[in-house]
């Protein structure tokens, strides 16, 4: 499997705890208009071109990274949860993330999908499209949810997205 995985969302895990205590954000929005994301374990990858459409079924399938650099085999989907909020950290240090909290149900979800997923990389996906494949190295059972980008552009407009502002 590809090294590259998840790269961008490499404080995926880590970020959820250390970024509990954050108050300083920007660009929270309203839970009716943001997009549910989903999750599935990748079972392979290929770097290059991909020109893959959004996959659109609860079926395994292929997808591509937002980017469309990176082709993902995808097994069946594992579930979804849709934040109640997303905001961006103004915070210095913390510009290039995206915070989404929680309702306790997803957070669940989040535990058993992410607790079956341990050693494994679980691709996160918006719109039919890998937002990031981290590799789980234990269960995500708190929120808010950290996801870390490699720049702070990256992540404003994964924030958009999920808000349904816009696309990654």
């Amino acid at each position: 499997m590809n090294t590259r995985l998840g790269a961008g969302f490499a404080a995926l895990l880590a970020g959820t705890a250390l970024l509990a205590g954050c108050s300083s954000t920007a660009g929270g929005d309203t839970p009716s208009s943001i997009k549910p994301l989903e999750f599935r374990l990748v079972t392979s990858s290929v770097d290059g071109p991909c020109d893959a459409p959004a996959l659109t079924t609860a079926g395994a399938g292929r997808a591509c990274d937002t980017a469309d650099t990176m082709t993902y085999e995808l097994g069946r989907s594992l579930g979804t949860v849709t934040p109640t909020s997303v905001t961006s950290p103004t915070d210095q240090g913390s510009a290039h993330s995206v915070i989404l909290e929680l309702s306790t149900a997803d957070s669940s979800t989040l535990g058993t999908v992410s607790g079956g997923a341990i050693g494994k990389n679980l691709a996160i996906l918006l719109d039919g499209r890998v937002l990031s494949a981290p590799l789980v190295a234990a269960p995500i059972t708190t929120s808010p949810l950290a996801l870390a980008f490699g720049s702070a552009s990256q992540a404003e407009q994964t924030a958009a997205a999920i808000k349904g502002a816009g696309t990654p």
